[in-house]
This record gives structure tokens, C-alpha cells and sequence, in this order.
């Protein structure tokens, strides 16, 4: 039986290039630390993931402080973090199994999935309401490395925007397609006040059906959702993935791999052999011993930060201003300029902004609980149901 492509829906166009956004993203950004205006992308013949821990294709390994754009890669001791990437397909089923074991999730939202249907866009109400994190995973699912930065700028605008459209906030995290991250991403990331986000352990579910790699446990065995399960626990066990074991560690094992007290966890929430993991892998988390938290509590670089940028930052500002549908004059050669707000993204007149109570909720939760509260709805968000298929409408376009 031939393996279900789940990808088939995530070839959509990419999205139209907007000069003026590129413009107001380097007026952000600190060139003389954290280059990337004039930085090409990575090779076509490189996805410009890290290997190995061997340098990505245009800077340090993931995982070293070399950078302080530096992905968050492991949580705390004792700390685990599930996370979902290309939803909003299933993800009601995710957050039906996250709440029956009393855990959280952070959930890293494709764009273009979100304007599909006005069933997806409601998902991300959802995810808000029940107080899981909600993430940032580019418009198309392309591999950002490849592309150019007015590209890479449009896919983080206009996941941006697609989010921002429904709950009104601008999320922190992004995580790069593929795991396909170069420093001139991460730059880019730097000056509009985002945090990159990747794993170091991981269910495999999205291989369901496919041939399991070699170097692990169940290396050239077809993955079924038993093995994809079992593969996670073993990883557990030994405190580390043999394919994500070259961040920085807290120990050796005896095969001389980089260990960890603490994990962010990669699942799915897309196709039915995620959710067949997911009712595996979330009962096993609950019950391992390890406090259930969010991406957010396990940045090594801004300690417990909010899910979402400050209400009142450059970035967030200047998405509240977008009015869509775009029209030829936004497409147009942009002639304008913006004030210089080195690392502005996240902050006001260059004042470093963490969010505070207007960026959301910020705390994890033990088995006792869910998380420490919804965070507040604001006025820029728009409701889940009339203004919703407008906001669908203007994006419609762009997907087809």
C-alpha cells in the first residue's frame, strides 16, 4: 500500500512579496550584530537544516550560544514540552487528548491552513481559549533557508497575520520548516523580536508508513504507530534521540551522545497516524514524572517569556496597520522609509519589551493543572464566527 502523501494541501503559491514589509523589517534590525539584509539563502542543493552537529549552512551549530538568536532546543530538568507542528488540520483531536491527561501543548501554526476553512481558523480560538501556546510555522511549509529574505520575510507576515486575524496577538516562537534554519533566518528572527524554536526528541509520527532511518532503534524498519511510540519511550529512556543529540547536553551516554534532563517533544496534528501517536505518546508524558510545560518555559535566553510579543511593540503594531486584501500598491516598489528601531520587533523605541500581562499567559503546568489561565481576548482580534469568513475571504486568493 503506497504511503498517503499528507503534504499534498501544503503546495500552495507562496506568498506575493510586499517591498514595504521587507523595508519596515531591517528598519528593526541591528545590521552590525546580526547581518542578514544583504545575506544570501542557502545553496538550492542544501535544505540548510544543522547535521550532526556540523555547522548549518551559514553559521554555528544549533543549540551553541554563539548566537543570540540560538533556537530553543531542550527544556529544564525534569520539564517536558509536546508540541504539534502543521496544524490547524486534527487539532481539536490533540487538544481533546491534551486535556484528558491534563497536560499542555504548544502548537505551531501553518498559515495557509488556518485560512483554508473557517473550521481550521476556529481550531486556533481554540487553542487560545484552553490557554495552549500558539506558535509561528511560515505561510507555505517551505523551507526557509532556501529562500530569499523578502520571501522569508512575506511567509513570517503572513503567518503572522493569519494568526494576529483570529486572536488578536503576534506570537514569539517560530519553528523553521524542515528544521531548515540559517543565521540569515535567524537574523531576521533577532530584529523582529522572534524566538526560533526546535526539539531534541521526536515521535516519528509523521514518518508512519515510511522507512525509520538509520542510526536509531528501529532504523530500516517500516514505522507503524507502535514503532513510532516506542521509539519516543526509548529515546526517553535513554534521555536522548540519536537524530537530535548534538545541542549541548547535561551528560555523555556510553555511545559518547549528548544527553538531557528535559525535552521538547516533535508531534503532528494532520493526519490520523499522528493522533493514533499522540493517544501513545501525551499518557506517557503525563504520567513520566516530568512537569508539563511550554516552549516558552524552556528558552535558555529570555527565561519564561510570554507566548506572545507586547501588545504595543513595533512589530504588533505595524501588523494591526495591514489591511488586506493587499492591493497593487502594496505590491508596488516601495519608495518610503522607517525610523531606525534597532531590535524593535519586540520592543518600543528600542526598549526591550518581554510582554508582561498584555503577552499572554507564560506558565507550564504540573499534573495538577492546565497552565496558570487564558490569556485575554483583545479588540484586534476578530470573532470566530461572521468576521471570520472575511478574514478567509482576503486570504483566499492566496491558496488556491
Amino acid at each position: 500500500m503506497e504511503t498517503p502523501d499528507n503534504y499534498a494541501s501544503y503546495r500552495v503559491p507562496s506568498p506575493p512579496v510586499v517591498p514595504k514589509w521587507t523595508a519596515f523589517a531591517k528598519s528593526l534590525g541591528d545590521q552590525a550584530t546580526y547581518p542578514w539584509a544583504t545575506t544570501s539563502p542557502a545553496p538550492k542543493t542544501n535544505d540548510g537544516g544543522a547535521t550532526g552537529g556540523g555547522p548549518n549552512a551559514k553559521g554555528a551549530a544549533w543549540g551553541t550560544l554563539e548566537n543570540k538568536a540560538t533556537e530553543v532546543y531542550a527544556c529544564p530538568p525534569n520539564q517536558w514540552a509536546l508540541t504539534f507542528d502543521d496544524g490547524p488540520v486534527l487539532t481539536d483531536q490533540a487538544m481533546a487528548i491534551l486535556k484528558a491527561n491534563n497536560v499542555v501543548g504548544t502548537f505551531f501554526l501553518v498559515g495557509s491552513k488556518i485560512a483554508e476553512n473557517a473550521t481550521q481558523a476556529k481550531f486556533v480560538q481554540d487553542l487560545y481559549d484552553a490557554g495552549h501556546q500558539i506558535a509561528l510555522h511560515s505561510w507555505t511549509h517551505r523551507q526557509m533557508s532556501l529562500q530569499s529574505t523578502d520571501e522569508v520575510i512575506s511567509e513570517l507576515f503572513f503567518n503572522i497575520l493569519a494568526i494576529y486575524n483570529v486572536i488578536g496577538k503576534v506570537p514569539r516562537y517560530f519553528r523553521p520548516p524542515y528544521s531548515a534554519i540559517d543565521d540569515r533566518v535567524r537574523n531576521i528572527l533577532v530584529s523582529l523580536g522572534l524566538r526560533p524554536a526546535i526539539w531534541n526528541l521526536e515521535s516519528l509520527d509523521a514518518g508512519v508508513g515510511s522507512i525509520a532511518p538509520g542510526g536509531i532503534d528501529i532504523g530500516g524498519q517500516k514505522i507503524t504507530v507502535e514503532l513510532a511510540i516506542s521509539h519516543l519511550k526509548n529515546s526517553f529512556a535513554q534521555k536522548f534521540d540519536p537524530r537530535w543529540s548534538y545541542f549541548p547536553g547535561t551528560g555523555k551516554a556510553a555511545t559518547g551522545e549528548n544527553t538531557y534532563s528535559g525535552f521538547i517533544s516533535l508531534e503532528h496534528d494532520i493526519a490520523a497516524a499522528d493522533i493514533q501517536v499522540a493517544q501513545g505518546v501525551i499518557p506517557f508524558a503525563a504520567q513520566s514524572g516530568y512537569k508539563s510545560v511550554f516552549v516558552s518555559n524552556c528558552d535558555q535566553i529570555m527565561s519564561n517569556a510570554s507566548f506572545y510579543l507586547d501588545d504595543n511593540s513595533a512589530l504588533v503594531q505595524f501588523i494591526k496597520g495591514i489591511k488586506l486584501p493587499l492591493t497593487a500598491e502594496d505590491l508596488a516598489p516601495f519608495t518610503g522609509s522607517f525610523p531606525a528601531i534597532p531590535g524593535g520587533g519586540s520592543s518600543v523605541n528600542g526598549a526591550a519589551s518581554t510582554g508582561g500581562s498584555n503577552g499572554g499567559s507564560n506558565g507550564g503546568s504540573s499534573s495538577g493543572g492546565s497552565g496558570t489561565g487564558t490569556p485575554a481576548k483583545t479588540s484586534g482580534a476578530v470573532s470566530a464566527t461572521a468576521s471570520l469568513s472575511g478574514f478567509i475571504a482576503a486570504f483566499i486568493a492566496l491558496i488556491l
